[in-house]
């Protein structure tokens, strides 16, 4: 009895996106092959693998990033919340508002801090005054841990801040329209240890908000932030379950091969 209520406490876990025999073509080039994989609210979802398996192809794919690059193809069925997001009448612009999306690097525009976090609410249309501005964007700017440091000069360059407060920035921008789903693409890469340490605290608090996905080429990182863990492996979504089971009991050998680093 015990056991069919412990079933239906999992099952109630919501399903964010469901991606289903996913394909994606640069060219010639068969870069993801037949990707099934369903990705939970509230969730930390990391995808790992060697460079070049995959990983981040499959991450773009999810907000239609790869919409922007000549000769690539994209087929099989992706929906957010039931919708398909490859569906003709879906908007791309409106589709990144709400699968907001992080980069490698730190990449404000060249615009003042509050700026850069107003941008989206405003081409979105998202508030109806100026005040409603600035909640959004102090609202914003808290979640990502940055107000403190920046409250008494939102007029100036968000490239003058530090790396990691420019990622902290970025990830407050990602989050001010609102969005469903969180993507990350290596965020720490570029960041020193303190900034990653910080980052990944964020990543963490955000959890409760947002479902977040990130690609990372640490192992470390996706063990200390995820609770689901995806390994790719040359183009193929190998193994995916509890990031505690994927690192300490992984049911496929060539998942097995890449933690212990024998493959990478």
């Amino acid at each position: 009895m015990n056991d069919m209520r412990m079933e239906s406490r999992v099952d109630t876990q919501t399903v964010k996106i469901e991606a289903r025999k996913v394909q994606v073509h640069y060219g010639a080039t068969h870069a993801i092959k037949d990707v099934d994989v369903d990705i939970l609210d509230k969730t930390v979802t990391a995808f790992i693998g060697p460079s070049g398996c995959g990983k981040s192809t499959f991450l773009r794919t999810l907000n239609r990033m790869n919409d922007t690059i000549v000769g690539c193809k994209v087929s099989g069925r992706i929906t957010l919340e039931g919708e398909d997001i490859y569906d003709p009448r879906v908007d791309p612009v409106q589709l990144r508002a709400k699968v907001g999306m992080v980069f490698q690097k730190p990449n404000p525009f060249p615009k003042s801090i509050y700026d850069n976090v107003s941008y989206g609410p405003k081409i979105h249309g998202l508030t109806r005054s100026k005040a409603e501005l600035d909640e959004v964007v102090e609202k914003c700017l808290r979640k990502a841990a940055l107000w403190g440091e920046v409250k008494d000069r939102l007029q100036t360059p968000g490239t003058g801040l530090s790396g990691g407060q420019q990622q902290r920035l970025c990830i407050a921008r990602a989050i001010a329209t609102s969005p469903e789903v969180l993507l990350m693409d290596e965020p720490c890469s570029a960041l020193d240890p303190i900034a990653t340490a910080q980052v990944e605290e964020l990543i963490d608090e955000l959890r409760s908000q947002f479902s977040v996905v990130i690609v990372t080429h640490s192992m470390q990182q996706a063990a200390r932030v995820s609770q689901k863990t995806a390994f790719f492996h040359l183009g193929n979504l190998v193994e995916y379950g509890e990031t505690g089971q994927i690192f300490t009991n992984p049911r496929d050998p060539r998942t097995e091969s890449y933690i212990s680093g024998r493959i990478g």
